[in-house]
């Protein structure tokens, strides 16, 4: 659906893309594009919006300047902090993490228990989880996560205290951290905002505490990450890939991301062709 490029898209474009709309207007669009791709360059930037390379240029240093941008030769990319807010991601890719969530929610057995972390794919197993019905254990920082999982009537559900994140939504600080110690788990289900040959990432430091210790109380870990989040730097490091049991994506990983799952022998699962969807 998001691919999908409507009438009223175009009329957005043709008004944005004046010379004589204000620079506010203007650099909204930039940044309206790059959060639909990681990189863009000036050239294409002063053709969609029909101005100047050097008024492009200008644009990308004020914003580049503003933190909300970092410029390259020739154009721009996400910053390394950049991430859609939540509400935002639970409407990108969701074919896409359904079926991740899914995949993930199958490797969970009866009477296992699963610590659970935060963000729109790790909702997305939640619902899973709970569509399945499966007796479970589940421990989660998250309160999407948890509210989903309260539609299985045969799971226990364990939420994590602490520091509640406005937007977010999920609890960090020391006090979920000391909870965590409390706890040992079958499996921890964790997302990521980036995933590369150096292991798996997340712009949130706090985020990223919460599951490095979820990895320390789990006997194994799967990752959910789809396609969009390959070869993307972050902030912060959640593990290396020796730490890793599954990644749970939607296309099959290439390239030195590819050559490092097969080095430290991490499963990758990805649906096949022929597929259903859920």
């Amino acid at each position: 659906m998001a691919d999908r490029y409507f009438p009223w898209d175009r009329m957005a474009d043709q008004i944005l893309s004046s010379p004589r709309r204000p620079r506010a207007a203007r650099q909204d669009r930039i940044l309206t594009k790059l959060r639909a791709q990681p990189a863009l360059r000036a050239s294409e930037l002063a053709q969609i919006l029909d101005v100047s390379h050097e008024t492009i240029r200008r644009d990308l240093i004020d914003l580049d300047r503003r933190g909300l941008l970092r410029r390259t030769y020739g154009g721009a990319e996400r910053p390394l902090r950049f991430e859609a807010p939540l509400a935002e991601r639970r409407s990108m890719h969701v074919q896409a993490r359904a079926r991740i969530g899914s995949d993930a929610a199958e490797q969970i057995t009866p009477g296992q228990v699963v610590m659970i972390g935060s963000g729109a794919t790790c909702w997305h197993a939640a619902r899973a989880l709970a569509a399945s019905g499966r007796q479970l254990t589940a421990i989660t920082n998250d309160h999407p996560v948890a509210e989903a999982l309260c539609d299985n009537p045969s799971a226990q559900i364990i939420t994590l205290g602490g520091r509640l994140h406005p937007s977010e939504r999920y609890a960090s600080g020391p006090q979920a951290i000391e909870e965590l110690t409390r706890y040992r788990a079958n499996w921890a289900i964790l997302g990521a905002s980036g995933v590369d040959s150096l292991g798996v990432h997340d712009i949130d430091d706090l985020a990223a505490g919460i599951c490095r210790h979820m990895i320390r109380q789990a006997q194994r870990v799967a990752i959910v990450a789809d396609r969009s989040k390959f070869d993307r730097p972050a902030l912060a490091r959640i593990a290396g890939w020796s730490e890793v049991d599954l990644l749970v994506t939607d296309a099959a990983p290439d390239g030195a991301l590819a050559t490092t799952l097969a080095a430290h022998g991490v499963d990758v699962l990805h649906p096949c062709e022929n597929r259903p969807d859920p």
